[in-house]
């Protein structure tokens, strides 16, 4: 059995032009997710809670983008519209399972952050290696059990030989409605699932800044204040990124059945791979750390370049 992925209905005939920035956002993806994991790694003095966590944020984007983008890229530039019924549910599993990961990845950073501030004293005690390792396992597994329904709910479905999707990638609902059979039962399942895992998120970071704005408020010098809000302004940027174009393309897709499927296609690719290209860019520019030790990096990379060449 085989879906034709329509890429970005309406707008065939500039298909190739409607690729190149979403190749942008995937080319600065898979190079600044990738260094920003080997800076961390590379770097004893990163070897922090919150940089741990960090390089699962940039690990999770970029298993996002290349979830996303190549498929999408092939229907966009190449034409190649077919994919299998396997496939399709793979990708489905993944793109779900990474969003659940990202947005619970950004629930722990927020949890750090929330530790550093209020406890300072306590933070190493607080946040070891095992007990950050415990929060990627329960990130991992927590993604794993809540898409795993999804695979039978749309393996149940029946479909008559003509499925289309009106995207470029697969996903729950689009395989869903691609069938021929009722799947309200996935429309209900799938927005349910979806609304108590952001509420849960959302409302612990908000939890912990309200904890955080509470003790920077306490602090008697401006100069601590600023530098207190400082360290979590990243944070609450990368944030923004994942968060309000989420609940718009949810909001759109749900409840504004009127606008154009184009809009609708467009909103999504760039909900996907809008976050993974700004997370590096915001952590590099933002994050004094990181950014000296990519100068670093690119000013050895000239040196052996001009030794080379010599």
């Amino acid at each position: 059995m085989k879906f034709t992925l329509l890429g970005v209905p309406g707008l065939e005939r500039f298909h190739s032009i409607v690729g190149v920035p979403f190749f942008i956002m995937f080319l600065c993806s898979v190079i600044g997710n990738p260094l920003v994991v080997f800076i961390i790694l590379s770097d004893r003095g990163l070897h922090t809670p919150m940089y741990m966590f960090l390089s699962m944020l940039a690990t999770t984007d970029f298993m996002f983008s290349l979830t996303i983008a190549p498929q999408m890229l092939a229907v966009l530039w190449l034409n190649s519209r077919v994919v299998y019924f396997s496939r399709c549910v793979i990708q489905m599993y993944f793109v779900h399972f990474l969003t659940y990961m990202e947005s619970g990845v950004l629930v722990a950073m927020a949890f750090d952050r929330y530790v550093a501030i209020c406890y300072p004293l306590r933070y190493s005690a607080i946040l070891t290696d095992p007990v950050i390792t415990w929060i990627g396992s329960v990130l991992v597994l927590r993604g794993a059990l809540m898409i795993s329904p999804f695979i039978y709910l749309v393996i149940r479905l029946p479909y008559c030989g003509y499925e289309v999707i009106s995207k470029s990638y697969c996903d729950h609902m689009s395989i869903a409605e691609a069938s021929c059979g009722n799947s309200t039962i996935n429309s209900i399942f799938g927005l349910v699932q979806f609304i108590l895992v952001l509420v849960f998120d959302i409302s612990t970071i908000m939890l912990s800044y309200i904890f955080i704005i509470k003790a920077v408020l306490k602090l008697s010098s401006k100069e601590a204040r600023s530098k207190a809000f400082g360290t979590c302004s990243s944070h609450v940027c990368v944030m923004s990124f994942f968060y309000i174009p989420g609940g718009l393309t949810l909001l759109a897709y749900r409840f504004w059945k009127h606008i154009l499927p184009a809009i609708h296609s467009l909103l999504s690719l760039t909900y996907l791979l809008m976050p993974p290209m700004m997370n590096p860019l915001v952590y590099g520019v933002r994050t004094s750390q990181i950014r000296d030790r990519a100068r670093k990096l690119l000013y050895k990379g000239n040196k052996v370049r001009i030794k080379v060449n010599n």
